[in-house]
């Protein structure tokens, strides 16, 4: 009984510990100190401990022995992979998000492109790119494959929970607007081949927006 609690309270702290990450609490490249982590979550440093372990598993903390915890920052080649991965997830999905499709399901995506434009408003923020993502999983939950939600946000996630906000280049926001319109478009039209011509243009676009705006001022800074 003991160890399925402790497992619980494991769980609990990694979604805590996640959502620092989400909130830009813990950023790319800090150090995370078990103690310190521990007394603000209110717990003993074990799932602390446990948590930041299954955290580096998944490749969103890198532990070095006898320095602990940092936070990973994303590769370039990282990033690559990635991309490549979302574009295969999302490109496979629409025709049968098309199939699939129906009024309500193009309010409810009609819904969330809004949330985003509302949040545009603002400077860079994690929320922002939280509703990005969430706009895309509108469009895959139409798919009805029960996982392919849940895997890109884990992919989405990977992207932007390991570069700094502040890297990035502003503008880049109103492209994006445009782009979820005229994707959002092409599935209404039931336009199967330029729903897709539309996802690899957005997420070349994307990827180009973080490449230039992360790696070369990285490059820059060596």
């Amino acid at each position: 009984m003991p160890e399925k609690i402790e497992k619980s309270l494991t769980e609990v702290i990694y979604y805590k510990i996640k959502k620092m990450m989400l909130d830009y609490e813990i950023i790319p490249g800090q150090r995370l100190i078990f103690s310190d982590l521990a007394k603000r979550l209110g717990v003993s440093r074990t799932p602390v401990n446990n948590a930041l372990s299954i955290l580096a598993n998944e490749g969103f903390l890198d532990f070095v022995p006898n320095q602990g915890y940092t936070v990973h920052q994303i590769t370039k080649e990282e990033a690559e992979s990635l991309y490549e991965m979302r574009e295969i997830m999302e490109l496979g999905a629409i025709e049968k998000v098309i199939k699939n499709l129906s009024p309500q399901k193009i309010e409810k995506l009609e819904r969330q492109k809004i949330l985003f434009e509302n949040a545009v408003e603002d400077n860079l923020t994690r929320e922002r790119f939280i509703l990005d993502q969430e706009f895309h999983v509108s469009i895959l939950d139409i798919s009805e494959n029960k996982y392919l939600p849940d895997y890109f946000r884990e992919i989405y996630q990977r992207i932007f929970l390991r570069h700094r906000v502040e890297s990035l280049r502003t503008g880049r926001a109103k492209n994006v607007i445009s782009e979820h319109r005229q994707l959002l478009e092409a599935v209404k039209n039931r336009d199967i081949e330029e729903a897709k011509k539309m996802v690899s243009f957005h997420i070349s676009a994307g990827r180009e927006y973080v490449f230039t705006s992360i790696f070369n001022n990285m490059k820059d800074a060596v």
